[in-house]
C-alpha cells in the first residue's frame, strides 16, 4: 500500500525518501533508542524510501565492539531490515566505521573560512556564559596542537539561521584536541554523502540539528533542505533515557511487542497492530501518519 498523491507535496524534488539509523556505539541501547529506530523504519518503509544503518563511532574514547554488536542485535530483535550499510562488527570495522572517511572530513573542513583554534577547557575561566561559548580564543591565532587545541567554527550572527545557532551554542567545535571530527560536523557530512534527506531525531537534538543546518549551508550542501522530525524523550524517573545515564539497555530475552506498542500509542494506531512490525507498518500506512508528520 502506498499513501495518497498528497504526500508527493512533501517529498524532496527527487521524489524518493533516504533515511538513516544512526546509533552512537557508546553504551547498551535503550528504549529511547528502540523508540528512534522503530518511527524510522515506519516512516522510511512507508514512504518507499531507501534505508542506511550509519553507526556514529565519533567517539573513540566510548567505542567497544560489544556496543556494535548490540546495535545489531537489536535491530535483528525488533525486526527491522535496512538497504544499506554494516552486517557485523567487522563489516563495519574495515568498510563503514568515520576511520575510513577521514579525508573526506578534512577537505570539508578546508572549504570553511572562519574557524579558529581554541584552547579551553570547560574548566577555563570566563570561557562559557550560561553554556555558551564566549569566543575568548578566537583572535588569538593559536596552532593546532593536538591533543591540546580544537578547532572551531566561528558562527556568522548576521546570518539568519547563524542568530539561532548563536543562541543556542555559540561557536561551537568541528574538530576534537585528538584530530577527529566532532559529532555535528561528521554527521552532517555523512548525511549529505549518502543524499538523507529524512532525519528523525529525538526533541533533545534541536540544537544539533541547527548547527548542522547551519554547517550544510555553508557548505553548500543539500541537506540544509532536508525534512528534520523531532519526537518527543522517553523519561525515566524525570530523567531523558540516555546511555551515560546507563538508563536500562534493551532486554532481547522480551517480547518487541512492548516497543512496537509506544508507538503505536502514541501515534494513536490500534494496539492490536503491534503484535508484529509488519502488521504495525500497515496501520501505520492506513492511518497516513507519515504524511501528517512530514507536514508539521
Amino acid at each position: 500500500m502506498r499513501l495518497d498523491q498528497g504526500i508527493n507535496d512533501y517529498l524532496p524534488p527527487s521524489g524518493g525518501i533516504v533515511s538513516r539509523i544512526a546509533p552512537t556505539p557508546s553504551g547498551y541501547l535503550h528504549a529511547g533508542n528502540a523508540y528512534n529506530f522503530i518511527l524510522t523504519y515506519l516512516l522510511t518503509r512507508s514512504l518507499g524510501g531507501v534505508l542506511h544503518l550509519r553507526i556514529d563511532d565519533y567517539d573513540l574514547g566510548r567505542y567497544r565492539h560489544e556496543f556494535v554488536q548490540n546495535i545489531f542485535d537489536v535491530l535483528e530483535f525488533l525486526g527491522l531490515d535496512y538497504d544499506k550499510g554494516a552486517t557485523s562488527v567487522s563489516d563495519f570495522e574495515r568498510n563503514f566505521s568515520f576511520k575510513t572517511r577521514t579525508k573526506r572530513y578534512e577537505s570539508a573542513l578546508e572549504k570553511l573560512d572562519e574557524i579558529y583554534i581554541c584552547e579551553c577547557t570547560r574548566a577555563t575561566k570566563d570561557a562559557y556564559e550560561n553554556g555558551i561559548y564566549t569566543k575568548i580564543c578566537k583572535d588569538k591565532k593559536l596552532k593546532f596542537i593536538k591533543d591540546k587545541t580544537a578547532i572551531r567554527l566561528s558562527v556568522d550572527e548576521n546570518d539568519e539561521l547563524g542568530r539561532q545557532v548563536a543562541a543556542q551554542m555559540g561557536d561551537f567545535v568541528i574538530y576534537k584536541k585528538d584530530f577527529t571530527p566532532a559529532y555535528n560536523f561528521a554527521s552532517v557530512i555523512d548525511d549529505e554523502d549518502m543524499e538523507v534527506n529524512l532525519v528523525v531525531r529525538g526533541e533533545d537534538l534541536l540544537p544539533c540539528t541547527l548547527a548542522q543546518r547551519y554547517l550544510a549551508k555553508r557548505l553548500n550542501f543539500s541537506i540544509l533542505n532536508a525534512k528534520f522530525i523531532h519526537h518527543k524523550l522517553l523519561l525515566d524517573g524525570g530523567k531523558k533515557l540516555s546511555k551515560s545515564s546507563k538508563s536500562p539497555p534493551i532486554d532481547i530475552s522480551q517480547n518487541p511487542q512492548i516497543y512496537y506498542k509506544m508507538l503505536a500509542n502514541d501515534l494513536g494506531l490500534n494496539l492490536n497492530s503491534a503484535d508484529k512490525i509488519s502488521n504495525l507498518l500497515y496501520e501505520f500506512r492506513f492511518k497516513n501518519i507519515a504524511e501528517r508528520l512530514m507536514r508539521s
